[in-house]
């Protein structure tokens, strides 16, 4: 229920501020953007401050998040909350809808400072949400090519030559790597 007045205070601020024309949409935080933002936040604090999923709680946060993209289509906010919502998309069981807005973010935002964050997670997505091999390959490789110097190249070439072994052989490799992973700590008695 809070969620649910949380999102429909939110949309009426928003619908208020884009009525009396406020705003510039370059994301210079004021009046209504900050207010906007600031009850995102809020529903963000909320969600995430629940154990497990709430699916109707992410579901309504996902909708801000592109009701505000849609509102203010060049604010500086824009692209993170594209960004969140393609994670929600994802973790809601719809893998393509989040690839979906990771492609938006690269076409409409290609200078954003998260964007090579943008091509990594949707490789990843590709990989462990679709479960496409060769695509997602090819998405990893676009990471190392465009972003050679980026704590993600590192991550994207591993996970190519991780592409090539099944779920099994991947836990037995990292199995092999660390002994002792599988041994819970032995207290001593003192």
């Amino acid at each position: 229920m809070k969620t649910t007045l949380s999102f429909l205070f939110l949309f009426l601020g928003l619908a208020l501020f884009t009525a009396c024309g406020g705003g510039t949409g370059k994301g210079n935080g004021s009046g209504a953007d900050t207010l906007a933002a600031a009850r995102i936040h809020a529903m963000e604090d909320s969600l995430y401050a629940r154990p497990g999923f709430d699916r109707k709680g992410a579901q309504a946060l996902l909708d801000v998040y592109l009701a505000y993209a849609k509102l203010h289509p060049l604010d500086s906010l824009t692209p993170e909350y594209i960004f969140r919502g393609a994670s929600l998309k994802s973790t809601m069981g719809d893998p393509q809808g989040g690839i979906a807005l990771y492609d938006r973010i690269i076409r409409d935002f290609p200078h954003w400072k998260k964007i090579p964050d943008t091509y990594y997670l949707k490789a990843f997505t590709i990989d462990n949400g679709l479960g496409q091999k060769g695509e997602a390959q090819q998405a990893y490789q676009q990471v190392i090519d465009k972003f050679p110097d980026h704590r993600f190249a590192k991550d994207a070439a591993q996970m190519i030559e991780n592409l090539k072994y099944t779920d099994e052989e991947l836990m037995a490799k990292f199995k092999a790597m660390n002994p002792d992973s599988g041994q819970a700590p032995v207290a001593t008695a003192k």
